[in-house]
């Protein structure tokens, strides 16, 4: 129950199966345990934007960016979960 490394794949299979409530919980829960855990705030950015919740979406991209700059601003600007903020202009900046 407190194996973030758990936590972290449960909320990328649930995201797989379009869960993304479920899967925003379960990167929580491993959030919990290692807040640094920079795979987790991206998953959760993902799913959030996927849903159309820019705000969250943005904010937790955020998170993952300041955790680990280069590797999250690269991923973000092909991923195919931002396609519905890419046009966003706070969006666009954080992937500069």
């Amino acid at each position: 129950p407190d194996l973030h490394e758990a936590w972290y794949n449960r909320g990328n299979a649930l995201g797989k199966l379009e869960r993304n409530e479920e899967a925003i919980a379960s990167y929580d829960q491993a959030l919990k345990f290692k807040p640094d855990l920079h795979e987790a705030w991206y998953g959760k950015a993902c799913c959030y934007a996927l849903q159309g919740n820019i705000e969250q979406a943005l904010e937790n991209l955020q998170k993952a960016i300041n955790l680990s700059p280069d590797e999250w601003r690269e991923w973000a600007k092909t991923d195919s979960d931002f396609d519905g903020i890419r046009e966003d202009e706070r969006f666009k900046a954080l992937i500069q």
